[in-house]
């Protein structure tokens, strides 16, 4: 009986050297398999020749794409990402994948579609100006949180960031005087003033409002000479539009415009009742 003491004590010091070893040798294997797990990682996100990842734009979705992801490990891999879009800092979009598991010496292929939200951008008359006329940051913030339960946590961010065009790029103003008329109460002479501009942001099927005035004519000094306003629409691409201006008759003979360069201040709001975000000078010869 005093010799069972002595061995149960020696099984148990045997029992927790054999744990220990165990242990550490599993956090080593660990370890290491998360160190190339890292690595793959970073390599998936960044994109090589074997991993381009890649964004487009389609109206409102954006789809991130050509993400291969890699389970280097011994156990089986939990991965999920999160992130958001912006538009020169006005947030357009925010995702978040939910959880994948993959199993050890396997990949795969993720692609996301993000549902894309103007209403913040519509709202930030300071972006507007800068997207109106200027190229601004696409920005895509992404984190890729992985996890081996319960021994190992790897969060990844990565920024990817492109140039998204204009809204109004290229905006130009002529009138049509092949379609000028007199208003049916004979009072004004009906101009049609013409917009012509490109779309080359992720913006689509939307609108300002435009208020345009024109300031001068020839042979007059600076005044208030009639206006025009409506909803500016924009598509993709090339864009056209037409608004009347109301003249007074009496600056005119007939439907005869006088020659020369006609002066018109032309502003865009959101709303018919907000504030204008934008104004712009511009002379049209005629």
């Amino acid at each position: 009986m005093p010799n069972e003491a002595p061995f149960i004590s020696k099984a148990l010091r045997l029992v927790s050297l054999a744990i220990i070893v165990a242990t550490i040798s599993i956090a080593a294997t660990a370890a290491y398999s998360g160190y190339e797990e890292y690595g793959a990682l970073t390599t998936s996100v960044q994109g090589t020749s074997s991993s381009q990842l890649s964004l487009a734009i389609n109206g409102s979705t954006l789809t991130l794409s050509g993400l291969q992801v890699p389970n280097k490990m011994t156990f089986p891999l939990t991965l999920e990402l999160l992130g958001s879009v912006s538009l020169d800092n006005a947030t357009i979009g925010n995702f978040d994948t939910g959880t994948y598991v993959i199993q050890p010496n396997t990949s795969r292929s993720i692609s996301i579609s993000i549902p894309l939200s103007f209403q913040s951008l519509l709202k930030d008359s300071r972006a507007l100006q800068m997207a109106a006329f200027n190229s601004t940051d696409l920005s895509i913030n992404t984190t890729i949180s992985a996890h081996m339960v319960p021994l190992l946590g790897i969060n990844i961010t990565k920024a990817a960031n492109t140039t998204a065009g204009p809204i109004l790029g290229g905006l130009s103003e002529s009138i049509n005087t092949n379609a000028i008329k007199v208003s049916p109460d004979g009072k004004s002479v009906l101009v049609p003033l013409v917009l012509t501009w490109q779309n080359t942001s992720p913006l689509s099927g939307g609108e300002f409002w435009l208020n345009a005035n024109v300031t001068q004519m020839p042979g007059k000094p600076l005044g208030n000479y009639g206006s025009a306003n409506g909803p500016l629409n924009f598509t993709s691409g090339q864009n056209q539009q037409s608004f009347e201006l109301n003249l007074p008759i009496s600056d005119f003979s007939g439907k005869n415009l006088p020659r020369g360069m006609y002066s018109i201040e032309t502003a865009l709001s959101q709303s018919s009742s907000s504030q204008p975000f934008l104004k712009i000078n511009k002379s049209v010869s005629v």
